[in-house]
């Protein structure tokens, strides 16, 4: 009964206007501290809570790492799988070597079309800059001629002012007053359009060229066509003895399902992919060959839309193997040296 008299009295202070006790204004504030402090605490409990599922997701990871490891480690423990080992390691290598290879041609390439597009859009900028500040200068100066012209007709116009005398010249110098006040207002008018026109010069003049937002569509087709095209180049280039694709291979199995023969044929297979490491971090980009390609795709190549930049697999152009000697796979359906994260977007 107390608290519900306690209720009624603190709704007929409200209706009276009479302000809360200090009492009623802790409580409220209290039980507004304790509504939010819910709150934390169940945002605190789900953090918890996904907090200990990353948890459990990471130990799984740990585990799965830790068996390979195990496994791996049985693996080479048996002395007539080491060769094998070996040789899958290093055509790995190889792959990586290419990726990367690939990679700061496709970053080089980029930052190329990048410099030529900038260019060609400040280029553009500056030019238009001119043309506009080229009208604007016409203007001002037709507008300083005309202001020139007023300023000299109002000065002459003063000057024969004083010159009238008498009371016989009354009527003329009022009608030359009257053209001497709308004279003035054109004059006002004239350096007001000379100050406009100058501030308009000088802003002109001032402009920044635009940002730039990167390569457009073409410049980025462009540059994916060259690196599918040096990606080609590159699987040509080791196609000797099947290493290329035996280096892809190495990205489609487990160590423990590959099989490259005899010890003799291994160690020949290993001095081969020791070789081609050499040759990838030394050797120099045949550009005329890779320009070659890419005008080849580019005369066949399609897209899924106006906006793509990747082109649709089945439309790259194959090389004529009968003029090559051998036969080169569409390095853009195999993804040869991880091609499509050296493609720019």
């Amino acid at each position: 009964m107390s608290r519900l008299a306690d209720s009624f009295r603190r709704l007929a202070d409200r209706l009276a206007g009479r302000a809360p006790p200090v009492e009623d204004e802790r409580l409220v504030a209290l039980f507004q501290n304790r509504v939010e402090l819910k709150k934390e605490l169940h945002a605190l409990d789900d953090e918890r809570h996904r907090l200990l599922d990353r948890l459990k997701l990471q130990e799984g990871a740990t585990m799965r790492v830790q068996e390979q490891h195990d496994s791996l480690e049985q693996y080479l423990g048996r002395p007539e799988e080491g060769f094998k080992s070996l040789v899958y390691f290093q055509l790995r290598a190889v792959w990586r070597a290419g990726g990367r290879r690939l990679d700061q041609f496709a970053t080089e390439l980029s930052r190329q079309q990048k410099d030529r597009e900038r260019k060609a859009q400040v280029a553009e900028f500056e030019r238009d800059q001119r043309v506009r500040a080229a009208d604007v200068k016409r203007e001002l100066v037709e507008a300083r001629v005309l202001a020139e012209q007023l300023q000299a007709e109002q000065n002459l116009a003063l000057q024969r002012l004083q010159e009238l005398r008498g009371f016989w010249n009354y009527f003329r110098r009022r009608r030359l007053a009257d053209e001497i006040d709308g004279r003035a207002l054109r004059v006002d008018s004239s350096l007001t359009q000379v100050t406009d026109l100058s501030d308009g010069l000088h802003e002109i003049e001032s402009e920044a060229p635009p940002p730039f937002d990167g390569p457009g569509v073409e410049g980025r087709r462009a540059v994916n066509l060259a690196v599918i095209a040096y990606a080609e180049w590159l699987c040509e280039r080791f196609s000797a003895g099947g290493l290329a694709a035996l280096a892809r291979e190495t990205t489609l199995r487990r160590v423990f399902e590959s099989s490259y023969g005899s010890r003799d044929e291994c160690l020949a297979l290993m001095q081969v992919a020791g070789r081609a490491i050499a040759d990838l971090d030394n050797m120099q980009d045949d550009l005329v060959d890779i320009k070659a390609r890419t005008d080849r795709m580019r005369r066949t190549v399609a897209y899924r839309s106006d906006t793509d930049v990747i082109p649709l697999q089945e439309s790259i152009a194959q090389a004529d193997a009968q003029k090559r000697g051998r036969p080169v796979p569409n390095v853009l359906a195999e993804e040869y040296w991880d091609v499509y994260k050296a493609l720019v977007r």
